[in-house]
């Protein structure tokens, strides 16, 4: 039988310096940082192209409503020969219907249903992209999709001076 009170064990411990608990720990702050830092800009991101959408659905709805009031007196409001797409006096009335925070420019027009088929709307560094699917009977509903972009400037390059 072997003796176990020995000092002949062969166990032996390590005991972590102070050092070493100060590294484990900086690096444990550091991650928890960096995870709760991403989910911040994330929902910070999200939120915005949330806030940018809404604004271009009311966009969508203020073009309809435009586009009726100029099938009334049998003109359209789409103008392809402009960088808005649209005559300055819809853009203006437009801008009278809801508070435009963006910039809009309309790519299609259907003027058979007098809705519109596609247009952009840019609110700071997010861009709305609307594009009907061709499944709407014409009516005040979102039967399109939409698309919300967000861009960041990564390099600039100005020559002169």
């Amino acid at each position: 039988m072997e003796d176990l009170t020995g000092n002949s064990s062969k166990t032996t411990f390590y005991v972590e310096s102070f050092p070493d608990k100060i590294k484990r720990f900086a690096w444990i702050v550091v991650a928890i940082a960096l995870i709760v830092g991403g989910i911040i800009i994330w929902s910070g991101i999200g939120s915005g192209a949330r806030r940018a959408m809404d604004h271009a659905k009311d966009v969508r709805m203020a073009l309809k409503m435009v586009s009726v009031e100029y099938y009334g007196g049998k003109v359209c409001l789409y103008d392809p020969s402009k960088e808005s797409g649209m005559t300055d006096e819809a853009l203006a009335r437009i801008a009278n219907l809801i508070p435009l925070k963006g910039e809009i420019t309309l790519t299609g027009w259907d003027d058979d249903k007098n809705i519109p088929l596609s247009f952009t709307y840019r609110e700071g560094r997010y861009m709305v992209e609307y594009r009907d699917v061709g499944t709407g009977s014409g009516t005040y509903e979102m039967n399109g999709d939409w698309n919300v972009y967000y861009s960041f400037k990564v390099l600039e390059y100005t020559a002169g001076d």
